[in-house]
């Protein structure tokens, strides 16, 4: 890391960046692929950024208090010169300047088996999200002013399965936007997505370079795949347009870039929207190599500048510590480096966005003594519509189950308060739909007295699957009775039942176990993230960890625990398997109960 000055060590430490892009027309065979020795140079500075860089994801239900060490406490920065900063580490892409945050890991996002999952579920042809639940992603003309462009990338050299995947890139911006309707109940705030037909979102159908022989695709490729596609022969448009966001799904990149996403971020933290890098008129770059919400909000959320490195809970490494979050994780930055550890303050799902209303995000006007109030604030982006207040449209100021819900009853209504009066509550407003996007029958119904609307299914859901709620406003639709319109927003939650654990071996409180046989449990169903951090030994009196092989037996529901050494004579054990949302969990997410027992070895 050298190349970074001391007078400024903060900026751009953990930064991976885009090459420079070239403009000269060529044939796209392997052997003449641009950015060959300018990538394989990025890829050395990348491996040793990540060797410095430490990615662990701590467990969700850890509490740590720790605060970051007063050394690192934040100074405010304003108005700096990004191209100077970017220059000093080469970070050049053709048309712009760029300043990446580098690579997030997959295990930022629950890793890489829920990825996985989620994306293979996900591309089973989602139906798309009718245009009444769109509304409020094509805001005003759908055109105008700064505006969020979806792209589906695929390299040259995989198959292009664009017709298939329009409709569920669309449902996953609705998700995208419900995520940031949800992050609070008093106000509504959308993304401004490019609607050309101002009805639903435009999805972009775009030739990336291709994944070639080395089996490598990179930032820096998609970066410039998009700015050159004409000099590339790959397309017959640039995609550099001013104020311009440009998200993208990059399909059937998995085996070739070991990560969840990347995109840019800015280091200004001044508070004027008209005078903020994060808010300027240049193109922007994110992208995901998964079909999920919360790798897309958050590559999203690094460009319209969250988190900066001033903010009270930063890592100053573009991310937060303050768990749970969607821009939080332990990411190694300056904090972690120095010591640091992430906090769980946070009640709630994953996905919050700025769960404290105190880093980056405070839908309205911080009061005083808020650090938003004085420094940037993601919600003074453009790329997001005006805060609308409460005291206007009606809002849902309640969720049952909540959003992001396991283990819900198979049997359970949704239900769906409002923070005043409204009319317009029925079937075609307020729906449940399954994975398919199939809309179930259901009754629907609404209580003005407790200003509660319920939908109850006709049949009982099916176990371990996940179901979507969603009301629909408009003048026409769900509005208070003086005909405020409603934001269209939704939810999701997936059934039960829980998973249980069926058997344990050594049995909670056996003596004379054999100290070399190893330690299993079998669980009712197939599991997900069972690992040596969540199935693990310990000697109950002196608290030692014991090494061991954590293993599942062939395709079983049964795995095991391994010793590397005999075990101690006539000593106690105690075994911890760890439930969580991205601890020990079914394979459609619900998590299972933390278990503790002990055995005691024989002689």
């Amino acid at each position: 890391m050298a190349l970074v000055g001391p007078e400024e060590p903060h900026y751009c430490n953990h930064h991976v960046v885009a090459s420079t892009g070239r403009t000269r027309k060529m044939t796209l065979v392997r052997a003449l692929r641009p950015f060959r020795v300018v990538r394989r140079t990025l890829a050395v500075f990348t491996l040793g950024a990540m060797v410095i860089v430490s990615f662990a994801l701590l467990p969700s239900n850890v509490a740590d208090a720790a605060t970051v060490p007063v050394s690192t406490q934040a100074v405010v920065q304003t108005a700096p010169d990004l191209a100077k900063i970017c220059a000093r580490l080469k970070i050049t892409v053709a048309r712009t300047s760029l300043c990446s945050h580098g690579p997030d890991p997959v295990d930022a996002f629950g890793g890489g088996a829920r990825l996985k999952q989620t994306s293979a579920v996900q591309e089973q042809g989602v139906a798309a999200a009718p245009a009444s639940e769109l509304t409020a992603l094509c805001n005003a003309d759908g055109v105008s002013g700064k505006r969020i462009e979806v792209i589906y990338g695929v390299p040259q050299d995989r198959t292009n399965r664009f017709s298939a995947m329009v409709a569920p890139l669309r449902d996953m911006m609705r998700q995208v936007n419900n995520n940031l309707e949800a992050a609070d109940a008093a106000t509504s705030q959308n993304y401004r997505f490019l609607c050309t037909n101002g009805v639903d979102v435009t999805v972009r159908n775009v030739t990336l370079l291709p994944v070639g022989s080395d089996a490598s695709f990179t930032f820096d490729d998609y970066v410039a795949s998009l700015q050159n596609q004409i000099a590339f022969g790959l397309g017959p448009v640039d995609f550099i347009a001013n104020e311009r966001l440009y998200i993208a799904y990059i399909d059937q990149v998995q085996d070739s870039y070991p990560f969840g996403g990347q995109g840019e971020l800015s280091i200004d933290d001044q508070p004027s929207a008209a005078a903020n890098a994060n808010n300027d008129s240049r193109p922007r770059y994110s992208m995901s190599a998964y079909l999920d919400m919360p790798v897309m909000a958050h590559e999203i959320g690094h460009n319209i500048g969250a988190v900066q490195d001033s903010a009270p809970h930063s890592s100053k490494g573009g991310h937060c510590y303050d768990e749970a979050d969607l821009m939080c994780y332990d990411d190694g930055g300056l904090y972690f480096a120095l010591g640091g550890t992430l906090t769980f303050t946070c009640p709630g799902a994953d996905t919050a966005i700025d769960c404290h209303d105190e880093d980056y995000y405070y839908p309205g006007t911080p009061p005083a003594s808020n650090y938003l109030a004085t420094h940037w604030n993601t919600a003074n982006s453009g790329f997001l519509t005006p805060v609308v207040s409460a005291a206007t449209p009606p809002t849902v100021t309640g969720k049952s189950p909540v959003s992001q819900a396991t283990r819900v009853a198979q049997t359970a209504n949704a239900t769906a308060t409002f923070s005043e009066a409204v009319q317009g509550v029925s079937t075609t407003t307020m729906r449940i739909k399954n994975p398919g996007g199939t809309v179930l029958s259901s009754a629907v119904s609404y209580n003005t007295t407790t200003r509660v609307a319920t939908i109850n299914p006709s049949a009982s859901l099916a176990a371990d699957t996940k179901y979507s709620v969603s009301l629909t406003g408009g003048v026409t639709g769900i509005r208070d009775l003086s005909g405020s319109p409603l934001v269209s927003t939704g939810w999701s939650f997936t059934t039960g039942p829980a998973p249980t654990i069926t058997t344990r071996t050594p049995g909670s409180g056996a003596t004379g176990a054999s100290r070399t046989a190893s330690v299993s449990v079998t669980f009712s169903e197939g599991m997900a993230g069972v690992a040596a951090s969540t199935f693990k030994l310990k000697n109950t009196a002196t608290g030692a960890a014991i090494t061991a092989l954590v293993s599942r037996n062939g395709t079983t529901n049964q795995w095991i625990l391994n010793p590397s050494a005999t075990l101690a004579a006539t000593t106690n054990f105690t075994v911890t398997i760890t439930g969580g949302s991205t601890a020990v969990r079914d394979l459609a997410g619900n998590p299972v109960s933390t278990s503790i027992w002990r055995f005691t070895t024989g002689s």
